[in-house]
């Protein structure tokens, strides 16, 4: 008898894809609907968080519950100790913005790929693989 493996998408998400979704943005609605539906293996970083629950929709306690509902469907990494070294080398070598240079650490440390929008803000990490999924 043959054994089926299962294959997984080993992905970081960015808090611009978020974004995208929670503004209903079709290719960012469509995006997380195809994705959803298959065997994917999905992050995000804790700072993500962060981001995504500093904005003013937050204020609105419903928002913010859709908003951590959403987060819940992926799996959040913490900022360690290795992330944030590597994040003030990131940020020190290539001039990211900070949240930006965690990002791409977490991605590196979990040998992750990054999905975002903002793929020319990362293109100088040429260790990092990024892509923009829609």
């Amino acid at each position: 008898m043959e054994k089926k493996t299962e294959s997984f998408t080993m992905v970081m998400i960015d808090s611009s894809i978020f974004i995208d979704h929670i503004r209903g943005y079709k290719p960012a609605v469509e995006f997380f609907q195809s994705f959803l539906s298959q065997e994917n293996n999905a992050s995000f970083s804790a700072l993500t968080e962060t981001e995504l629950l500093s904005g003013k929709s937050c204020n609105d306690a419903l928002t913010r519950s859709k908003v951590i509902q959403m987060l819940n469907h992926f799996t959040k990494v913490d900022i360690n100790n290795p992330i944030a070294k590597l994040a003030g080398d990131i940020r020190r070598t290539h001039n990211l913005d900070i949240p930006d240079a965690i990002i791409a650490a977490t991605a590196l440390v979990h040998k992750t790929e990054l999905l975002t929008r903002n793929v020319e803000d990362f293109a100088g990490i040429p260790e990092l693989k990024v892509s923009n999924p829609y």
